[in-house]
């Protein structure tokens, strides 16, 4: 009697194909708790000692989007041991895609994201590269849904091609109509990822000369010396040479004076070590080399060179005034006189 009842047929399937269908759900679902009480832990546990915020990370992806898809999957098994008519089967094949799709793109998408992240906090990242941050996110966001949709119409026997073909010829010409824009954006997110200058920087671009004020999604604003607020486009600015002068660590000195052909031997023997007694005497400097250098149309010329380890061009201006005095003063007691334009002109009267 009882083997009967096994054999009777609802809904074209057995009893002993339902009882089968629901001992694979039960004993999938006793696995999946044994696995979570007994490995999932040790596993987190293990994960966590080489990175904590991974191992966090692990515990919530697998509560929130691997459990889901195993039930998916385990009723979806149950399920096709069944017999149904055709409209069912084909609504629970395509829920089941559909699902499967929406869970692993999410894994995926989650990964992406989270790898970006332990990347930029390597950089200990401003609030510029938070922007970048978000606009990538973004960005990796909607990639990983378009991959999704074309992967899912793929499974479901949904043609793409003319879809395809639609999006690269509509995307072709939204490329030439925004190219210019679009040229901007690219740049933007160059200068976020390679920090060729930060906000407050001082740069030289072309004849512009300023400090960086705000960098955005498609200009640049920059504070001129004159006080005026320059805008450049990201790709003309990146497409410049930029001379950044906040990243010096030192600024080198050249610098040229002459006196006059009157000077005797001795006294230019002298005038490089005064140069370099005067410039080793001055707080944030470092003295490479004075020399006599040439003979000029009108002067005896030495070269200098110095360094300022302090970029402030304020200290520098300040420094090389005092090495100017002193320069003056030295001279001065050695009865030298600093050489200006001349000419001289001889007369021969003929006999």
């Amino acid at each position: 009697m009882e083997r009967e009842i096994l054999w009777n047929v609802y809904f074209d399937n057995t009893v002993a194909n339902y009882l089968i269908s629901i001992g694979i759900i039960i004993l999938g679902h006793f696995l999946i708790r044994i696995f979570n009480k007994l490995l999932l832990n040790r596993i987190t546990n293990l994960v966590k000692k080489l990175s904590s915020s991974f191992g966090a990370m692990m515990g919530k992806m697998v509560a929130k989007k691997v459990y889901p898809l195993l039930y998916l999957l385990l009723f979806y098994i149950a399920y096709k041991r069944l017999r149904f008519i055709s409209p069912v089967d084909k609504y629970v094949d395509i829920t089941f895609i559909v699902l499967t799709t929406y869970y692993v793109f999410l894994l995926i998408q989650d990964l992406a994201i989270y790898s970006l992240k332990k990347y930029w906090e390597k950089k200990e990242p401003g609030e510029d590269e938070q922007k970048l941050i978000r606009y990538t996110n973004i960005l990796i966001k909607i990639f990983v849904w378009i991959i999704a949709m074309l992967f899912m119409f793929d499974n479901l026997n949904i043609q793409i091609t003319g879809l395809i073909t639609g999006l690269g010829i509509g995307g072709i010409a939204i490329a030439f109509a925004a190219q210019a824009i679009l040229n901007d954006v690219f740049n933007y997110f160059t200068i976020l990822i390679d920090q060729p200058f930060d906000i407050g920087d001082f740069i030289v671009v072309g004849e512009n000369r300023g400090t960086i004020e705000h960098i955005g999604v498609k200009t640049t604003r920059i504070r001129s010396l004159s006080g005026e607020q320059l805008v450049i486009s990201n790709t003309d600015l990146m497409n410049s040479r930029i001379n950044n002068y906040k990243r010096m660590e030192k600024r080198r000195i050249n610098f040229s004076f002459g006196v006059t052909y009157q000077t005797g031997l001795d006294e230019l023997k002298i005038i490089p070590g005064i140069i370099k007694d005067i410039i080793t005497n001055q707080d944030k400097t470092e003295f490479e080399r004075a020399h006599f250098n040439q003979f000029g149309d009108y002067s005896l010329i030495f070269q200098v060179v110095y360094y300022v380890t302090d970029i402030d061009y304020a200290v520098y201006m300040g420094i090389q005034q005092e090495i100017n005095f002193r320069l003056k003063e030295e001279l001065n007691k050695l009865g030298v006189e600093f050489a200006y334009p001349t000419q001289s002109l001889y007369l021969h009267k003929e006999e």
